[in-house]
């Protein structure tokens, strides 16, 4: 009897003991802070060190490594995932140097400097790469995190402002992005950055499931930054919570759970990730997931709605505007969100009792210039010429939305009168703001990998636009500045009112534009570049002026307001617009946002891969 009782104890404390026991836990924890050319960050190697200690207290098998060079990254990576194991929890955590292109992010290693944007995928590691090697490894659950910076002194051709790209996250896994402007001294009196101050304290509070610790962690570095720094996640985590100390026993984490997950809902909706994205995650099926936890959670049936209403009203105006083979297009994405919608069957109703009109033959114009066409160049103080200006003729227009169908802010029509005035007869190109870079001593913009040359210039902000109408003006000893939204019209026009300078039919035999269905180039006919052509690659309009319509959008001076006031009319060079104008369309875009009716607006400080410019020149 005794015996009986000894083994009945031995047993029940075995079962103790395995129902205690942790899964394993790896992690591998690197921190980059000694980067040559004055990118030296002091706050990487103490972030990491003091992240792989609390990951050891809280029962990590932990390898911590600091200041590797792209082969020592490259085989600590092929390590760690060869030791994860298959029902385990991978966490990887890199503090250091980021790049963001072509929507991949590459951690900078040490040494090797990164002179050229084409080197950067052969010099950086691909943080998608990284995720791949712990997916493959079977783990339950797998944890990325990225306190990056993105200011890099020593990567002159990129420009900083955006942070790290949404990377696809596996099932099981859970990335947390915390990219920021990094400072190389005001920080040095702090040891540990930001972001990782506060996910080292959040860690250590009992019962947080993951997804909690970083949306604590990102609610602390919002408010603590005043906005400045929002981190964010991308997860795909399904199954039993992973916590750092033993998980609450209570109803309140599923809660929980659904309002991480509705939060990162509503970070799709921002992007527009309704139901196709770069990542694959997108809005439509993560509300799906909600609805899976919580059959009537009204929140996604709100988010579902406001999906299925954004693509209704698309179908309907794609219908009013005659454009039916994108009206299917979205017509199969409304199919997706609601397909019981009794709106499906009223549309494609249209197509068979009413059919979309054929869209009118292109006009006829003469493509000889005008009278006053006269084209001319001024010359720079060093005797060079500068760029090839069109004199443009006084006259009145329809300002706004002639043809009918477009949108809200191009109206209301309205007649204008515009004063003579000279504009580029292309756009700003590489070889001529190469000349200003290296006069004033500023950074190259990035070419993206498309040749510069006779390229438009892209990566160029509207203050970099206007410190180049300053500097030539300058130079030349004329004035030169942004056209206002009105003048730009006036040229793109041209004398005509047809949607494009050539008549209201689409045709890449005369402009660069991009797929139907944003966002992506399209070589095609005539176009035979998928990205920026080369200027004044096809015929120029009645004023003698190319590319008006695609390429890239152009920046204007004049103020963007929903309805237009008179703002149109009026250039603020000299000051900062608040959302200046951008005009014509672009290799990215699909044509009817190169109408000469189309508007956008954008940011002074925003530059991008589809925006250049061009100027004008004042004549009297």
């Amino acid at each position: 009897m005794k015996f009986i009782k000894l083994l009945l104890i031995a047993v029940m404390v075995a079962l103790s003991l395995n129902a205690l026991a942790v899964e394993q836990r790896i992690a591998l924890v690197i921190g980059n802070s000694h980067y040559p050319d004055g990118a030296f960050l002091p706050n990487p190697q103490n972030d990491a060190k003091d992240i792989a200690q609390v990951l050891r207290d809280y029962g990590f098998t932990v390898t911590h490594k600091q200041d590797l060079d792209q082969e020592k990254m490259d085989k600590a990576i092929i390590d760690f995932g060869k030791a994860l194991t298959k029902d385990g929890v991978g966490l990887f955590y890199f503090a250091g140097h980021a790049i963001h292109i072509d929507q991949r992010n590459y951690l900078v290693p040490i040494g090797k400097r990164i002179p050229e944007i084409h080197l950067v995928k052969y010099r950086a590691i691909d943080a998608q790469w990284i995720v791949e090697v712990m997916h493959s490894a079977g783990s339950r659950m797998n944890v990325v995190v990225l306190d990056t910076c993105r200011n890099n002194p020593f990567l002159s051709y990129l420009h900083p402002s955006e942070g790290l790209a949404a990377m696809h996250a596996p099932k099981g896994t859970i990335i947390s992005y915390a990219s920021t402007f990094c400072k190389k001294s005001a920080d040095a009196n702090k040891r540990n950055g930001l972001y990782t101050t506060h996910l080292l304290e959040t860690i250590k509070r009992p019962g947080l499931t993951i997804e909690e610790v970083f949306k604590q962690t990102a609610t602390a570095v919002d408010s603590a930054s005043g906005g400045r720094q929002v981190p964010w996640r991308s997860s795909s985590l399904t199954g039993k919570d992973f916590c750092f100390s033993r998980c609450r026993k209570s109803g309140l984490a599923v809660k929980q759970d659904v309002t991480d997950l509705l939060a990162t809902c509503e970070s799709y909706m921002n992007q527009y990730w309704f139901t196709t994205s770069p990542t694959g995650e997108t809005a439509l099926n993560c509300y799906q997931q909600v609805l899976k936890k919580q059959a009537n959670n009204q929140p996604a049936f709100q988010g579902l709605k406001r999906i299925e209403d954004y693509y209704s009203d698309k179908v309907e105006k794609l219908l009013e505007q005659g454009r039916k083979q994108q009206a299917k297009t979205y017509i199969a994405r409304l199919r997706q969100v609601s397909p019981e919608s009794p709106k499906i069957g009223e549309f494609e109703n249209q197509f068979i009792s009413k059919p979309i009109p054929k869209p009118t033959p292109p006009t006829t114009i003469p493509i000889s210039p005008v009278v006053s066409g006269k084209t001319f160049q001024d010359r720079l103080k060093d005797g060079s010429l500068g760029p090839e200006i069109v004199h443009i003729p006084a006259g009145r227009f329809q300002m706004g939305d002639i043809q009918g169908g477009g949108d809200s802010d191009e109206k209301p029509v309205h007649q204008v009168s515009v004063s003579e005035f000279a504009m580029g007869k292309y756009e700003v190109t590489f070889a001529e703001y190469d000349k200003f870079v290296q006069s004033t001593k500023r950074k190259k913009p990035s070419d993206f990998g498309w040749v510069r040359g006779n390229r438009p210039v892209i990566y160029v902000s509207w203050d970099d636009a206007v410190a180049y109408a300053e500097w030539l003006s300058q130079q030349t000893g004329k004035t030169y500045r942004l056209p206002t939204e009105a003048e730009w019209e006036y040229a793109a026009r041209a004398g005509t009112e047809t949607k494009y300078w050539w008549g209201n039919t689409v045709s890449h035999e005369y402009a660069n534009y991009g797929k139907d269905e944003c966002c992506d180039g399209l070589a095609k006919g005539k176009d035979r570049w998928k990205y920026t052509s080369p200027v004044g690659s096809f015929e120029p309009n009645p004023f003698g002026l190319y590319d008006m319509v695609g390429n890239v959008y152009e920046w204007t001076c004049s103020e963007y307001e929903g309805k237009y006031s008179g703002k149109e009319k009026q250039c603020t060079s000299q000051k900062r617009v608040n959302l200046p104008v951008i005009r014509g369309g672009s290799w990215l875009n699909d044509a009817w946002l190169g109408r000469a009716a189309g508007r956008f607006r954008g940011s002074h400080g925003n530059r991008n891969n589809y925006v250049g410019f061009r100027l004008v020149r004042i004549t009297l």
